[in-house]
């Protein structure tokens, strides 16, 4: 058997990885060069953590792309579905945010998580609500940094 009709469709799947890896840092990229804020503010700006991690994935993308690996293999479905749920769930939390407020949506999106993955369905709501009641304090109280309300409470 050829050697090389064997392992063709591997290198593949790595260049698209490497792909959906460059577009995203590319995407990154675009949106941080919208950011503005007066220089006084911050003198590095918030310019420069999305551009570090957007350089960082394009790295790793054109790393993928230019000397793939040979032994990728994509998962199982299962574990493909858990992650398309995992990534709309995400999507659902930026959709949800601003107007549900951020205590109601990170413990909607962290129980949803929790399920996915498994947790029972009463502990993974209390563990969901504690969190995002840890995370609101440490934001809040300790950090100082406004978290979004909900547009639904201010009516």
């Amino acid at each position: 058997m050829n050697q090389t009709t064997e392992t063709s469709p591997r290198p593949l799947s790595a260049r698209i990885g490497g792909g959906i890896l460059l577009t995203a840092a590319i995407a990154i990229a675009v949106e941080a060069s919208t950011f503005e804020v007066a220089f006084l503010t911050d003198p590095v700006g918030p310019k420069a953590l999305p551009l570090l991690v957007a350089a960082i994935l394009a790295a790793g993308g054109l790393a993928q792309l230019f000397r793939p690996d040979i032994d990728v293999a994509w998962p199982e479905s299962a574990v493909l579905t858990r992650m398309a749920g995992a990534a709309g769930s995400f999507v659902g939390y930026a959709v949800v945010l601003p107007y549900v407020g951020f205590f109601l949506s990170t413990t909607a999106v962290v129980t949803a998580l929790s399920l996915l993955y498994g947790g029972p369905p009463l502990k993974g709501t209390l563990a969901a609500a504690a969190l995002s009641g840890a995370l609101w304090l440490l934001f809040v109280s300790v950090l100082g940094l406004p978290l979004p309300i909900g547009d639904l409470w201010m009516r």
